[in-house]
Formats: structure tokens, sequence, C-alpha cells
């Protein structure tokens, strides 16, 4: 049997040609939004249409998890909006992504710059430092990164000031982990 076929009871899950199961209440969750079950599993679709299409949150969320689907395809530059979007993105790292929407900190190209002195360098600098990547905390790699990252959790800094009990429970993940990441986060910052 190869993974295209339906496995056991065709009303009880299908499985797709990932090797991902769609089972039978998400199956019919996405018909009835009218949405092809195989374009989820070819991640024609992200967790925004979903939704958009009325598809319930708490299946949209379990179908982006296990497709890996992108939060949207919407690409508008609006981060403003995006940032509001994201759960788990605290007041100041807000802040920082409202800051960072200008092209200003962003235009600036390596191989044929050099330095300027300029009287006014201080109107050009960031009003905040660059929040220190969580892959660089000890023990998170790029799988983990990844998925705290669909969490809102991007940053050293955001990691530090978790509630572990609480990621541990919407990532699927095991207490001890993310406890283990968050002090080892706490130790980075300081």
């Amino acid at each position: 049997m190869n993974d295209e076929q339906v496995v056991g009871n065709p009303d009880e899950a299908e499985r797709t040609p990932g090797g991902s199961e769609i089972k039978s209440d998400e199956r019919e969750a996405l018909e009835a939004a009218g949405i092809d079950p195989a374009a989820v599993a070819a991640k024609e679709c992200s967790y925004r249409t979903l939704l958009d299409d009325g598809v319930d949150e708490s299946t949209a969320d379990t179908l982006r998890r296990r497709f890996s689907l992108p939060w949207s395809f919407q690409t508008d530059g609006d981060l403003d909006r995006r940032s509001d979007e994201v759960r788990g993105l605290g007041e100041a790292e807000r802040a920082w992504v409202a800051a960072s929407e200008g092209d200003g900190w962003q235009a600036f190209d390596h191989t044929k710059s050099r330095a300027i002195e300029s009287a006014d360098e201080e109107e050009t600098e960031r009003p905040w430092p660059r929040p220190t990547p969580v892959r660089t905390v000890a023990g998170v790699g790029p799988d983990d990164a990844e998925e705290l990252a669909e969490a809102g959790i991007i940053s050293a800094e955001r990691l530090a000031t978790i509630s572990a009990a609480e990621v541990a429970r919407l990532l699927d993940l095991d207490v001890l982990h993310v406890r283990t990441w968050r002090y080892n986060a706490r130790e980075l910052i300081e």
C-alpha cells in the first residue's frame, strides 16, 4: 500500500502524499468550507486562508501544525498589522517591529558602501537593539526555533519571559525542555 491510498476505513482518516493524515472530521470541515483536503496537504492553503474560508480555529491550527502551513501568503509589508496578529509577541517586540518598518535601517549594501561620517548619526540609529535570536539559546536547535516561532517566540528575550507550562501545552512539548530553554535564555540575556 502506498502513502496515497486510504488507510483503514475511508471515513476515519486519509493518508496524504506527505504521510500525514487528514481525519474524517477535519476533511468534513474543509469540504464544508469549500477547501480541497489535498490542497491543504500540498500546502496550497495558508492558516489565514483556512480561517477566512470558515474553518474553525482549532481545526485550522491543528492542520497548520501537522502540515507546516504558512501563517499567510500575504506579504504586503504591513508589519504593524502582522505583529498584532502574532500571538505571544510582547509590547517591546511590537514596538521593535513598528520601529523596524522603515527602509532606512535595512537599506545597506555591504559591497558598495563605505563609512561616511555624519553629523546627524543619532537620528539614523535604531531606537532599540535587535533582539537576540532564539537559536543562540543553549539547547535550542533549528527545528526547535521553528516550532517556537509558530508560537511567536523568536527572541531570547521573549523566551526568557514565557510561561513554560503554557508554551509546552500549546506546542505539545515536554515542559522540562521549555523550562530549560527559558532558564538558558535568562542566563544569556543577563
